[in-house]
């Protein structure tokens, strides 16, 4: 049986929702969404299509619009990002698509694109063209949300005729034998998991469409880049076996695969120039990072520091690493290395605008206590009972409902983004 794989891809989502929440239509409404109104560096993250036809997109700066002829940024709405809301009204898609295949059959993404396996439903809402048109206007209806949708025979090439084509057409469909006109002459960048990074590699390589990657010798492309080469590659053909439909047992309770790292990294809302301030910072992402790992279940033995300077730097920042001398996800233990690790790179004169801290070598937490002559083990298994108590309360009661005292201070990040959801402001009413 022919697969038929819907890739439903929400347009300029948070924009859109907020169109919606005004009775404004996105495609032609100049609406954008910023991390904070009141700032003028203020990061898009979200702009109507007549806005990213200007340019202006998602990661630009406000000072970008300001930029624009006048007759052009007139007409601009500018709105505060809302993450709660855009959280609920992409739960209301998922539940739209319900209607459509069952919850085992929907792979969610991201919050505003979805994978639906719809294989064997033809003689209940028939052919891919029918039932796209119905999904996107049941969506329209109930959210006021427009969508466009990738249809495949497998999730890449779903994902690829979206991208390269659903979303200027509202539907496009790709089938095997269609691969080489609709997706190979494509630029490499386009292709679904290569990154920057790939793409510089794949260029050097005299790689610069999909149909390039296609053609290159598979054993060459495994010999430099190991299984991800030959995936890239299988890709490039449409050949994709991963599955859209999920066995029940990884929805219920199966266990999944060890993480190789725990992470967690923060942009400033302004340039940190003193020591004492950045100290606030990274002590703040490692209590995120020392919760996420037991939460895991996981200790790590190395910790990863990455630091970037502020944009208008010639130096782009410096990233550490250091083997600790054991195993831990209590803050409290790994935070001097982290100091230590930022004190040895920063270069005094250098503002910081971003701060990552990551565990690497994971392993399982042990849970029986070792005894030590040189160390007071029991008085350790003791503090990590009670950071899982303070995890605990803060699943139950809200993250931040106990957290350090360092974070009431001025220059604590913890301070304002106890309240903001993916770093950005969860709002209330349109602003």
């Amino acid at each position: 049986m022919r697969r038929r794989i819907f890739c439903v891809d929400s347009v300029s989502f948070y924009a859109s929702c907020e169109c919606a929440a005004r009775n404004l239509n996105p495609y032609k409404t100049k609406l954008v969404v910023l991390s904070n109104l009141q700032d003028s560096g203020a990061l898009v993250l979200a702009a109507t299509p007549p806005l990213k036809r200007l340019g202006i997109k998602t990661g630009s700066r406000r000072f970008h619009i300001d930029r624009l002829p006048w007759h052009e940024r007139r007409h601009v709405l500018y709105a505060e990002a809302r993450m709660s809301h855009y959280l609920n009204v992409s739960v209301q898609i998922i539940h739209i698509l319900h209607q459509f295949a069952p919850p085992e059959a929907i792979r969610v993404y991201s919050v505003d694109e979805t994978l639906v396996d719809l294989t064997g439903t033809e003689r209940l809402f028939g052919n891919d063209d029918h039932v796209a048109r119905l999904i996107r206007s049941t969506v329209f209806r109930y959210t006021g949300v427009p969508v466009t949708i990738g249809i495949g025979p497998n999730n890449v090439l779903a994902k690829l005729v979206l991208d390269l084509h659903g979303k200027k057409t509202g539907v496009a469909s790709c089938a095997l034998h269609d691969v080489e006109r609709l997706i190979h002459p494509a630029p490499i960048e386009k292709m679904w998991g290569v990154g920057a990074k790939m793409a510089v590699h794949l260029h050097r390589l005299g790689i610069d469409t999909i149909g390039d990657l296609a053609r290159y010798p598979l054993d060459v492309l495994h010999d430099k880049f190991g299984v991800i080469g030959a995936e890239l590659w299988h890709h490039a053909w449409g050949i994709d076996e991963s599955p859209t439909i999920l066995p029940a047992s990884s929805l219920f309770g199966a266990k999944r695969q060890r993480p190789r790292t725990i992470g967690h990294g923060i942009t400033l809302m302004r340039d940190y120039t003193t020591e004492s301030s950045i100290r606030l910072v990274l002590q703040a992402i490692a209590v995120e990072v020392g919760m996420r790992t037991r939460q895991s279940g996981l200790v790590g033995g190395s910790i990863h520091l990455g630091v970037r300077y502020t944009r208008t730097s010639e130096q782009r920042g410096f990233s550490k690493q250091k083997k600790l001398a054991r195993f831990t996800a209590d803050e409290r233990e790994f935070l001097p290395v982290l100091f230590q690790l930022f004190l040895e790179a920063w270069d005094e004169t250098e503002a910081v605008r971003y701060v990552s801290v990551a565990f690497g070598k994971l392993e399982p937490r042990s849970d029986h206590v070792q005894l030590s002559l040189f160390e007071d083990e029991w008085a350790r298994a003791r503090r990590f009972d009670f950071l899982d108590l303070v995890d605990q309360l803060n699943v139950r009661f809200g993250r931040g409902t106990i957290r350090p005292a360092s974070s009431l201070l001025k220059d604590s990040p913890l301070r304002t983004r106890q309240r903001l959801i993916g770093g950005h402001k969860q709002g209330g009413e349109p602003s």
